[in-house]
């Protein structure tokens, strides 16, 4: 086994640091060769060592938020790398909408490539809703049930936004190849599967299946619901939701035209099953998705503990949805392709913390609350996460700094209130949870019971027929799903903050 390095670098002969690209989505650059950090001098700390595991849209996002706030000549050096578990960098699935809250914060981030913002880019990619989050129709006569709107700020550029998942993947790693290399300090990794973590002295110690080892002063766990860290910490499991999906893309051109609705995104309503499409990839492409209620022991073999996604025929959605009688939803159907993808809704309830080995271990994004997607916010709250990280980690590294009290820390906080022993990390790192956890389990929670809205199958609606049921779906779609696009986590942060001093 490779003994560890002090910088966190890897063998290059066990090491994969190669061009990374984006499954369909345009090839992103090829990755820098490592950069090398300054040694430090006898008068400067060394560098902070960073361990992000995942390379997903959570783990570059929490890169280029850390990397924003910390390297800063007011904080001590940091040196980032991400270890993805996979050959090459990419997602994979299809549509993914980012809520308000979440553009706010990419906002936020001052990274440009060619001179454009990201969010900017990320703007570019997204599908045009008209003003609509969803337009709810009844699955049978396709009559409106009503339309949300999405209530946004008056920045134009905030706004939600529906993207192809690799498109926004893509971006994302761009920007950090950029920032790397720029900046230098930090590095990316292929084919770097987590076994396990332990403590050696006062940093944590990776050991990945490939036999090689890291050492880093703080590692992120952004590795997803299947997350090898929190396994190792927590002996939860991921827990099926009692339904099914069906997901594929269709070419936005061979949609009907004129298109008859106010919107291209849509939702049909029934009793246990909703259908519903949204644009993305700049509207040159429609994201189709079929969510059915089914028991475990209905949804065949093929979707296991172990497999949670397979393939299947097209015919199988066509029995599976042949109640949908809008003649809408069947034409969208037919024009999907005749192999689509199948796929079995986890999550996992919260647990008790997200801190361990003394602050040295963080989990984030599904890593810490994977939920289910009925609405769209699971990649929104993997960026507040980051967000919030950021934030308190630069608090976390300026106070190493400030040996002399000369430099400031947010206002209002007393130093010397604040530990700076061997716990003083662990304390920002509780604090980054103590944001975020609670806003993370409501939006789990409300995203299950969304799930039950959406397919009218709430339990207080189980005595009642299908009109009866409407007024309920009417009542609460808008207002459980606002103040996730509306809250405020600065307000969270500050109020957190001074909880601490």
């Amino acid at each position: 086994m490779a003994s560890p390095s002090p910088i966190a670098t890897i063998s290059p002969s066990t090491s994969s640091e190669t061009s990374i690209s984006s499954t369909g989505a345009t090839p992103a650059s090829s990755v820098p060769s490592p950069i090398a950090a300054n040694p430090p001098t006898a008068e400067q700390d060394p560098p902070f060592r960073i361990a992000i595991i995942g390379g997903g849209i959570g783990g570059l996002t929490a890169a280029l938020f850390i990397d924003q706030v910390c390297n800063t000549a007011e904080h001590r050096k940091i040196e980032t790398s991400i270890y993805e578990q996979a050959s090459e960098y990419r997602e994979i699935g299809a549509g993914i909408g980012l809520g308000a809250n979440a553009t706010k914060l990419f906002a936020r981030l001052e990274s440009k490539i060619d001179g454009t913002p990201l969010l900017d880019a990320i703007n570019v990619i997204s599908g045009s809703r008209n003003g609509v989050w969803f337009d709810f129709r009844r699955f049978d006569t396709g009559e409106e049930i009503l339309a949300v709107p999405r209530n946004e700020p008056e920045d134009a550029r905030i706004r939600m936004v529906s993207v192809n998942r690799a498109e926004l993947h893509s971006i994302l790693l761009r920007h950090v190849q950029a920032k790397f290399e720029t900046i230098g300090g930090g590095r990316l990794f292929t084919g770097k599967k987590l076994v396990s973590i332990d403590e050696v002295s006062k940093s944590a110690r990776m050991t990945f299946q490939d036999g090689t080892t890291a050492i880093a002063d703080l590692v992120i766990a952004a590795d997803g619901i299947r997350s090898a860290v929190r396994r190792q910490f927590s002996a939860d499991e991921p827990v099926y939701g009692n339904k099914i999906i069906y997901r594929g893309l269709i070419p936005f051109s061979s949609l009907p035209n004129p298109w008859p609705l106010d919107s291209h995104a849509a939702m049909w309503i029934a009793i246990g099953a909703h259908f519903l499409m949204y644009p993305i990839s700049a509207d040159k492409t429609i994201n189709v998705i079929a969510c059915k209620d089914k028991q475990l022991t209905d949804i065949g073999a093929e979707l296991s503990s172990e497999r949670w996604f397979a393939t299947c025929e097209r015919s199988e959605l066509e029995e599976d949805f042949a109640e949908f009688t809008d003649p809408l939803v069947q034409e969208v159907i037919r024009l999907m392709p005749r192999e689509i993808s199948k796929w079995r809704l986890n999550d996992r309830r919260p647990i008790e913390s997200w801190v361990f080995m003394g602050g040295k271990v963080v989990l984030l994004g599904d890593a810490a609350h994977p939920m289910v997607p009925h609405q769209s916010a699971g990649a929104g709250q993997a960026v507040e996460d980051g967000y919030i990280l950021a934030k308190a980690l630069g608090q976390f590294l300026l106070l190493k700094d400030d040996a002399s009290g000369e430099q400031s820390i947010e206002p209002g906080i007393e130093k010397e209130k604040l530990a700076k022993g061997n716990n003083a990390l662990e304390r920002w790192m509780t604090l980054y949870q103590n944001v975020r956890m609670p806003r993370a389990a409501r939006t789990q929670e409300s995203s299950r019971k969304a799930g039950e809205l959406f397919e009218l199958i709430e339990p207080e609606m189980e005595c009642l027929s299908y009109e009866e049921r409407l007024p309920s779906l009417r009542e609460q779609a808008l207002e459980n799903t606002k103040w996730i696009w509306t809250e405020d986590i600065d307000a969270a942060w500050e109020m957190a903050l001074s909880e601490m001093a």
